[in-house]
């Protein structure tokens, strides 16, 4: 039981330093294409991943399907990248608040899920010794 709050607390901890985190970034410049070397790579992604579905839609097996997902990846990374990210001033008080309660939280999960391991196996009395 003790695990499982820990491990509770430590999502709701992750979550609140996510958060924190979230709201002091700012985005600007976003464009939808990232160019690399005068070349629009998002929309050869799109029309790559536009040709895969259907080709996926025609022919739905775990190769095509796994092609469809890694184009999909490469295409959020690319619109990712074509977004400029800037964190705005903040004091040092806020950024120990934030990377407390982020990494805090990541710790505390941590410890609920190896803790949770040990009270299953002693409550299953495998490390009694007794029979």
């Amino acid at each position: 039981m003790k695990s499982l709050m820990s491990f509770l607390l430590g999502i709701v901890l992750t979550v609140l330093g996510a958060a924190l985190f979230l709201m002091n970034i700012h985005i600007s410049n976003f464009t939808f294409f990232y160019r690399y070397n005068g070349t629009n790579v998002t929309a050869l992604l799109l029309i790559a991943l536009c040709i895969m579905f259907v080709v996926y839609v025609v022919y739905p097996n775990i190769i095509t399907g796994g092609i469809l997902g890694i184009l999909f990846l490469l295409f959020m990374i690319s619109v990712i990248m074509s977004m400029k990210f800037y964190v705005r001033h903040i004091t040092a008080f806020e950024m120990v608040l934030i990377l407390a309660t982020f990494f805090g939280g990541i710790g505390l999960v941590i410890r609920g899920l190896v803790h949770s391991k040990d009270e299953l196996d002693s409550g299953s009395g495998r490390g009694t010794g007794s029979m």
